[in-house]
């Protein structure tokens, strides 16, 4: 039970990295806004027209909307999705987030977009089962074993293998993507510390392993279904097993085999 939770709760905190990295894509974004700074909305699509012209850059066009809005808040309708509110006014952060944070679960069109790839983790439940995982989660990492682990680990794999690979690429002035670069250490970090196996992700030398593969193709096809303009549209191609969602499927299903068959040899082995 533990060592899922574990799993969950690392390949949750990498899955919530990927979807916020994949958000700032370098994409133009339409952002003239008329006088309710907000985005044009219109009878029944609502703000479908806006969403669609921005979905591959989320991030940018919401922290526009934010920075020039007073409250710092907007509200979003579009046709086949739920009235969203976005904010970044601090007091409003606080009091959804800690204050009150009871009155605000994720809810089910959050927890179905995230389901398929994260099930009943900590990331994508509400409620008791939330609070149980949290107690357990916020027990055993707040060990002192744990967290000499995970600075060792950290250590190594800066030293060892991070700052190698930075130097190697001055002297050779070669180009690096710095954000791969990251992902791969990310990934490194988590199989080492949740999993006990190491992918050896930032050797570039060595292909990329499967399950690594698998994991960020789940992501982002996960990621995609938050930003498509109709929310009804995933949920068909997932009816009927076609499109993104057939390899989303194909990809959990490595994702799940991979873990278990490494959870399995581990507790051969001790």
């Amino acid at each position: 039970m533990f060592m899922f939770l574990i799993i969950s709760f690392t390949l949750g905190s990498y899955l919530l990295s990927f979807i916020f990295s994949f958000f700032q894509e370098s994409y133009a974004c339409q952002t003239k806004l008329p006088a309710t700074y907000g985005p044009p909305s219109y009878p029944i699509i609502g703000c479908l027209i806006s969403f669609y012209k921005n979905r591959r850059c989320l991030l940018d066009w919401y922290t526009h909307l934010l920075s020039v809005s007073p409250t710092q808040t907007i509200a979003l309708r579009r046709l086949g999705a739920r009235r969203t509110i976005v904010t970044a006014n601090p007091e409003n952060v606080e009091y959804v987030l800690k204050t009150n944070f009871s009155n605000f679960p994720k809810g089910k069109p959050f927890t179905e977009i995230l389901g398929d790839l994260l099930g009943c983790g900590i990331f994508n439940v509400d409620g008791e089962l939330w609070s149980t995982q949290r107690k357990l989660a916020s027990h055993e990492f707040s060990t002192k074993s744990l967290r000499e682990f995970v600075v060792m680990t950290l250590q190594e794999e800066v030293e060892n293998r991070l700052m190698p690979l930075l130097e190697a690429a001055v002297e050779a002035k070669s180009v690096l993507d710095l954000q791969d670069l990251l992902r791969r250490f990310a990934f490194d970090i988590v199989c080492r510390v949740s999993l006990g196996t190491d992918p050896s992700c930032l050797d570039l030398s060595l292909p990329i392993p499967p399950l690594v593969k698998a994991f960020d193709s789940a992501s982002e096809i996960s990621a995609m279904r938050g930003m498509a303009p109709v929310y009804a549209v995933w949920k068909a191609k997932k009816l009927f097993n076609i499109g993104a969602e057939r390899k989303l499927k194909e990809a959990i299903k490595l994702v799940h085999d991979a873990v278990s068959e490494i959870v399995k040899d581990q507790e051969e082995g001790s």
